[in-house]
């Protein structure tokens, strides 16, 4: 397949970087990024140790005449990125979103409505230009809202063909939701504290105060008609357990004085909670605590 990944970051660098075993890949990114690929590759290091060379750009126009574009931006970018994109794609590319929080679903049915939705569960860390570390390895769903997953078989098709373990959900989502809640309670708590993801693990204070975000998530997502693949609890523990060695994005973010993505992860799932009569006073709070940063 001829591939664009539309966004450079840590996780666009590792879905790229792999796929590039195998497909023609072209990352579209930040200048310093770009160079540092064009120059000397893509850095792989952690789960799998490699260097890779897909192509890289700072021209959008490259997404014209390609098989399938993947949105590997921010979840805030996510809007303007697509309104860029989307006239830009012959009739049957496939746009692909991989992003966290629940915005992407009504953005998605709103701009691209036979669009992929893709859910993983890898984690990634961006650590220079050219280099990313494979944190942890993880699931990644793939599934549409109109029902057609033709689109969303060929992208867990060609994931999985280079080692990302995908598959395909008849309703993705649950699975959007069940990543948003897990997210809700590890990368709030990481970005504050500035720990890698074990560091949850090793405290049962922390460890209790997932808990109870993942029970304030389950109830939003039930008052709201979603039934979820399973219990969020185990799943983050599980998740956590993976990705010990991971930095959240939201980590990241804080550490580097950029925007985080807490409104769309927890500030969305407040909303849908909250609009139906769930109280979520321990998510409210992480939200209000992530936003605060920088600005005190």
């Amino acid at each position: 397949m001829k591939i664009v990944v539309f966004g450079a970051g840590a996780m666009g660098s590792l879905v790229g970087g792999l796929l590039s075993r195998k497909h023609d890949v072209t990352l579209i990114g930040k200048p310093g990024q770009v160079q540092a690929i064009e120059d000397v590759g893509l850095a792989m290091s952690g789960v799998v140790e490699a260097v890779f060379v897909p192509k890289a750009s700072d021209d959008v126009s490259v997404v014209e005449q390609v098989d399938a574009v993947i949105m590997a931006v921010k979840s805030p970018s996510l809007r303007p990125a697509m309104e860029v994109v989307v006239p830009l794609l012959s009739g049957d590319a496939i746009l692909v979103t991989l992003q966290n929080g629940l915005r992407q679903l009504e953005i998605v049915k709103e701009l691209c409505p036979a669009g992929v939705i893709g859910v993983t569960g890898m984690g990634a860390n961006l650590i220079g230009p050219g280099r990313v570390v494979y944190a942890g390895e993880g699931d990644t769903y793939f599934g549409t809202l109109n029902g057609e997953q033709d689109r969303a078989s060929k992208m867990a098709e060609a994931f999985s063909g280079v080692g990302m373990d995908a598959e395909v959900r008849e309703d993705i989502v649950p699975e959007v939701w069940m990543k948003a809640i897990v997210n809700a309670a590890a990368n709030p708590l990481t970005a504050i504290l500035r720990c890698r993801n074990e560091g949850l693990l090793r405290n049962e204070g922390l460890l209790k105060i997932c808990e109870t975000v993942c029970a304030e998530g389950k109830a939003a997502a039930e008052a709201n008609g979603i039934v979820l693949p399973d219990d969020p609890w185990p799943r983050l523990q599980t998740i956590l357990r993976k990705t010990g060695q991971n930095k959240s994005s939201m980590m990241q973010d804080v550490e580097k004085g950029r925007r985080t993505e807490i409104d769309d992860i927890t500030g969305a799932l407040v909303g849908f909670g909250e609009r139906k009569g769930v109280r979520m006073p321990v998510n409210r709070t992480l939200w209000q605590i992530v936003n605060a940063i920088g600005r005190c």
